[in-house]
């Protein structure tokens, strides 16, 4: 009688056993696995994220790979169903997530492969590929940018060849540019990041989904006038009328006395390029007998233009002089 007991209490242990290995296992699914990691990746948590799903990039593109790029996110990534396919024997399954960044919609397919089970019994599934997502990022007037406090050089894709390249989780981030100087607005760009691609949509080859591209301040339009005024009181004098970027009218021997009649009170930048600034300008002229047969006695208004051309550097960065001000180029070609 203890031996059937004996084995009656054996037999209810292999059976509970079984059972608690089929209810451990049912949670051990390929599945499961990626929920865990899309959780992950909806709670912010970027470096637990990495640890489990490595998105196979080299270091220097990784740098927003990080919690802290992810807390600034303003949306983060929404799981709404995750499946499975049916062949349930296989040691490689796919898994499909049906997932969404700031209400837009996107699916993404996960492959998962079966791992050694532990103490024999339990199942162990790796998702293999990474939900991050490759962002270009093209500057023109900007070095660096910033998200979420973590920054990273963006060179000129005219200068380097294409477009700076990093990895992102999905969310929006925004992306905000390093002022070089005063000068320059910080003029900050906010994208949607989804699987694979910026925006749902993928960009050419050869095309930045991100591009940062500089503005000038005030700042700067203030001191093209102050330069431009400087040039024109210098082509008021006498000799500094006979300068090769003074008005033609100017340059003459004939000229016994001139001044600024109207100095231009701003400058606006050109349309086709903000680094040109513009505006009228008037001298009143005397010119004296000496060579009537160009110029005629008397005085009389010369009408002209001042430009002012910022001066940039090879990577399109504008350009300082010594004293920390704009470099800046002044003619009044007219």
């Amino acid at each position: 009688m203890l031996i059937g007991i004996l084995v009656g209490v054996l037999v209810v242990l292999v059976i509970a056993g079984v059972v608690a290995i089929k209810v451990m296992n049912s949670s051990r699914t390929p599945e499961a696995e990626v929920r865990k990691y899309l959780d992950l990746l909806a709670a912010g948590k970027a470096s637990a994220a990495t640890a489990m799903v490595d998105p196979g990039a080299p270091n220097d593109q990784r740098v927003f790979l990080t919690d802290d790029a992810m807390a600034s996110a303003s949306s983060l990534l929404v799981v709404e169903e995750v499946a499975a396919d049916k062949n349930e024997d296989a040691e490689t399954r796919q898994v499909s997530a049906t997932l969404q960044v700031n209400g837009e919609r996107f699916t993404h397919a996960f492959t998962v492969t079966k791992d050694k089970p532990t103490m024999g019994v339990l199942n162990n599934w790796t998702v293999k590929n990474s939900l991050a997502a490759q962002v270009s990022v093209d500057a023109q007037g900007y070095t660096q940018f910033t998200v979420g406090g973590v920054s990273a050089d963006a060179p000129r894709k005219l200068v380097s060849g294409k477009p700076a390249t990093y990895f992102f989780y999905p969310g929006v981030y925004t992306f905000t540019p390093v002022a070089p100087s005063e000068y320059v607005d910080v003029n900050t760009k906010t994208v949607a990041v989804l699987d694979g691609v910026h925006g749902g949509t993928a960009s050419p080859a050869d095309a930045a989904d991100v591009s940062l591209e500089a503005t000038y301040s005030a700042k700067l339009k203030e001191a093209a006038l102050e330069s431009a005024k400087e040039f024109l009181n210098s082509c008021a004098s006498i000799p500094g009328n006979q300068n090769t970027d003074c008005p033609l009218a100017l340059q003459n021997d004939a000229v016994t006395a001139i001044s600024v009649k109207t100095m231009p009170t701003s400058l606006e930048p050109m349309d086709v390029d903000p680094g040109v600034f513009q505006g009228p300008v008037t001298f009143e002229v005397t010119y004296s007998d000496k060579y009537s047969m160009y110029y005629m006695p008397g005085t009389r208004d010369v009408d002209s233009k001042v430009v002012v051309n910022v001066q940039f550097n090879n990577d399109g960065l504008l350009k300082l002089t010594p004293d920390g001000k704009p470099d800046l180029f002044v003619s009044a070609p007219l």
